[in-house]
């Protein structure tokens, strides 16, 4: 296909999917274009840090977690269609106890999805797995987490029943640590 150009919206219920061809095997790689949702629309909820965090669906969810005690955030069920966003509103200074999203009934993250880490002092990655459920974030007590003030985690459903993610964290120098991993 030749290049296009459009004049007006392109709209895509199920996402956007990049593919590469293997130019020996003629074999395609589909990957999902995945990045942070346009926030227009979306509501904001302002949600206290409790045992049991739930997450409302279309919505700015704005928590203020900060590792002193254990979380754990509920997603809504993953619909087609739907958007999530985790909202740090304090910096994680205040302790080692996680943070654990959990995908609501049978929902996944989708095979492949991708997280950046930081649990040794350096930028690294977890990749989940096929059937994971849960995204567990781990601090240490210092002002130097990767999840912090204004950090963003987005949830966005494409196909019902699995979610992606997309993250905006910190890029502060000093920003060296916690650890983010995937899990059943």
């Amino acid at each position: 296909m030749a290049n296009t150009t459009f004049n007006g919206p392109v709209r895509s219920e199920k996402g956007f999917e990049v593919a590469t061809k293997n130019t020996t095997t003629g074999a395609y790689t589909t990957r999902y274009s995945s990045a942070m949702p346009d926030m227009t629309g979306l509501t904001l909820t302002d949600l206290a840090t409790g045992a049991n965090i739930t997450l409302i669906n279309n919505s700015m969810n704005v928590t203020n977690y900060t590792g002193a005690a254990a979380a754990a955030a509920a997603l809504p069920a993953a619909t087609q269609g739907s958007v999530c966003v985790y909202v740090q509103a304090k910096d994680t200074t205040g302790g080692v106890n996680t943070l654990t999203f959990n995908a609501a009934g049978t929902d996944v993250w989708a095979t492949g999805s991708v997280i950046e880490s930081r649990a040794a002092d350096e930028v690294t990655f977890d990749i989940s797995t096929a059937g994971e459920t849960q995204l567990v974030f781990t601090p240490v007590s210092a002002a130097t987490n990767l999840l912090t003030t204004g950090g963003k985690i987005a949830f966005i459903c494409y196909e019902t029943g699995t979610w992606t993610i997309a993250t905006e964290f910190s890029g502060a120098a000093a920003a060296v640590k916690g650890a983010f991993a995937f899990a059943a």
